[in-house]
């Protein structure tokens, strides 16, 4: 069980809570689409306002991940990364080298987490 996890997720909103598996460790396929999406925003495929209209809880699933299960250097990227905020109302889409950056590197985690889960499974 992972405590940080799901306290950061029940602050948040008890429906995100769905994104977690039976070990209360965030799920495979909210994995799988946080990185689908961090590369689409990352090549550019997507923008952070159509983001927020195809998946929201993108916003909230990836800082939890990264409170869980990333090393505090990922934590410390994230806070400079200034599209976490982004809302339906924004007109500026554009990503920032920082954004980028907290982007390609949660990506790496995120890929590494799925390696690790789709081993035990």
């Amino acid at each position: 069980m992972n405590d940080t996890l799901v306290a950061h997720l029940a602050a948040i909103d008890e429906r995100l809570a769905a994104h977690l598996d039976d070990d209360d460790e965030m799920g495979l396929d909210a994995v799988c689409r946080l990185r689908e999406y961090a590369d689409a925003l990352l090549h550019g495929s997507i923008t952070t306002v159509d983001l927020v209209e195809a998946w929201p809880d993108w916003f909230a699933l990836a800082p939890a991940f990264v409170a869980a299960y990333a090393p505090d250097e990922v934590g410390e990227l994230e806070k400079k990364a200034t599209f976490l905020g982004t809302s339906e109302t924004d007109e500026h889409d554009s990503l920032t080298e920082d954004d980028l950056r907290y982007l390609e590197t949660l990506g790496v985690y995120l890929d590494l987490y799925a390696d690790v889960r789709d081993t035990d499974e």
